[in-house]
């Protein structure tokens, strides 16, 4: 039975709010969610963009979806 540590469901929960921020903004800016334009290998590029910036999900996926369009 495998067991996993907070940091991996934190970690796991940090992309799940990145995924969701994400296709939330696709769905207001385009009407269209995320996986419409990106596929799944695209969307992991962008969230390790993201850990290696230092700005809020919002703000990174609301620029994400400005630079794709």
């Amino acid at each position: 039975m495998e067991t996993f540590s907070n940091d991996n469901l934190e970690f796991g929960d940090t992309r799940t709010d990145f995924i969701e921020m994400l296709s939330h903004q696709f769905v207001s800016m385009t009407g269209c969610g995320v996986y419409v334009y990106l596929n799944p290998l695209a969307i992991n590029s962008l969230y390790n963009q993201y850990l290696s910036e230092s700005m809020p999900i919002r703000t990174f996926a609301r620029q994400c979806v400005k630079d794709l369009l």
